[in-house]
């Protein structure tokens, strides 16, 4: 006797149901992703106050002989290349840049995220007001605060989000020449002695911790528009 085979049909409601409970998930894990990495940031810096980080010693020195060494070369010209980034009227310039771009090329909601990702530069500032320098800080160099690097947040948070809409966009090449220029900034910041190496690590963190807040109010206002819930990089591709 041969046994009777049930076929069952996922309904449009049941598909549904399980369309809405993927996507919260994807939205508890992106926020769970940005929030440890906040955590992280903050745990970092309660460590600095009791501990230094391997290797900022070190860094400080090599970025002294290199700032007092006369001999031109392309890294130190790099350098200087980022700190001007870090200056206000040049960071405001780079702002509305970045926004009339993003206007233009993605519409509103694309300068909207730029909004979102800008508030990594102001927690980055408060958490400067609010513990100050670290202890290593202090000891070397006696003034200014550091932790963390405000240009590497920057670049990391807003010229990343900028990158994720680049690459929506498909303009490969521009995306590929932004993500250089965030990876070049941690570096180029301990090179030409402005940070530490912990500070340019906080400052990698804090800037994507908001970057993956941006990237899910770009993503989830694309998907609303196309009825998806991809949120795969592929899920940035422009409509064809």
């Amino acid at each position: 006797m041969v046994p009777a085979v049930v076929v069952t049909r996922s309904t449009p409601r049941a598909r549904d149901v399980r369309t809405r409970r993927r996507t919260r998930r994807l939205y508890a894990g992106a926020v769970l992703c940005s929030a440890t990495l906040l955590l992280l940031v903050i745990l970092e810096r309660w460590l600095l106050v009791h501990h230094s980080f391997p290797g900022d010693i070190w860094a400080a020195r090599l970025g002294d002989q290199l700032a007092w060494s006369h001999d031109p070369w392309p890294v130190w010209a790099i350098t200087r290349v980022y700190q001007q980034v870090g200056r206000p009227l040049v960071a405001i310039g780079e702002v509305l840049v970045m926004l009339l771009w993003l206007w233009r090329a993605g519409g509103r909601r694309a300068a909207q995220g730029l909004v979102i990702v800008l508030l990594a530069s102001a927690t980055c500032g408060l958490i400067k007001m609010i513990c100050g320098p670290t202890p290593v800080w202090v000891a070397l160099y006696h003034v200014g605060t550091n932790f963390p690097s405000g240009v590497v947040t920057f670049m990391t948070a807003s010229v990343g989000y900028v990158c994720l809409v680049a690459w929506r966009l498909g303009q490969r090449t521009v995306a590929s020449i932004l993500l250089l220029a965030i990876l070049g900034s941690g570096p180029a910041r301990v090179l030409g002695g402005q940070h530490l190496p912990s500070d340019v690590i906080g400052g990698y963190m804090l800037g994507m911790s908001w970057l993956i807040i941006g990237y899910m109010y770009l993503v989830a206002a694309n998907n609303r528009r196309q009825g998806e819930t991809s949120w795969t990089i592929a899920s940035l591709e422009a409509p064809a």
